[in-house]
């Protein structure tokens, strides 16, 4: 029987031992355990609170894109329309242009007949009135001729052929040469 105690009172030693390693690693690992799990919780907040940040963040910068794209859209619209007035004013000049080119065109042949007509008979200056009647009607009505020089041309273009000749063809010829 002493045998059988001693080696229960060996085999008890030997499993106390196990038995206090076993305790002492769960006393160990609940206490790392518990530890992880406080800190895993901590970690759990401040990543909602960064969540919930970057969710406002996101809807920033959501309404800002909305407002850009509006923005942008309206600057795209203005263009358009910019655009468009600049071509329909580029087409107005362009014929104003050509109206004004052809007119100082005629006006220069006035005032070659003109000058040619002064030295001329008075059938030729029939044909320079009529030339000047041209000018005078194709003048566009936008451009400015001062009343004093439109009172001589049309003194000068209602005088008649048959009349008592007074020549006013230099006073006309200078007239358009202003012009």
């Amino acid at each position: 029987l002493k045998d059988l105690k001693e080696k229960l009172d060996m085999d008890e030693k030997v499993e106390q031992k196990v038995y206090d390693k076993y305790a002492c690693w769960c006393e160990h690992t609940t206490e790392r355990k518990a530890n992880a799990i406080s800190d895993a919780q901590d970690d759990i907040r401040e990543f909602g609170q960064t969540i919930l940040s970057v969710k406002g963040f996101i809807a920033t910068r959501d309404s800002e894109i909305a407002e850009l794209e509006a923005a942008i859209k309206a600057n795209h619209e203005a263009q358009a329309e910019a655009t468009s007035i600049r071509s329909k004013e580029n087409g107005a000049y362009v014929s104003e242009t050509t109206e004004l080119k052809e007119a100082i065109a005629a006006m220069e042949k006035a005032v070659t007949v003109l000058v040619a007509g002064s030295k001329q008979s008075l059938l030729q200056a029939s044909t320079a009135k009529a030339q000047v009647r041209a000018i005078v009607s194709s003048l566009p009505v936008s451009k400015g001729v001062k009343p004093e020089q439109i009172a001589l041309l049309s003194e000068y273009l209602s005088s008649d052929a048959g009349a008592k000749y007074a020549p006013q063809s230099m006073t006309v010829q200078g007239i358009l040469k202003d012009m």
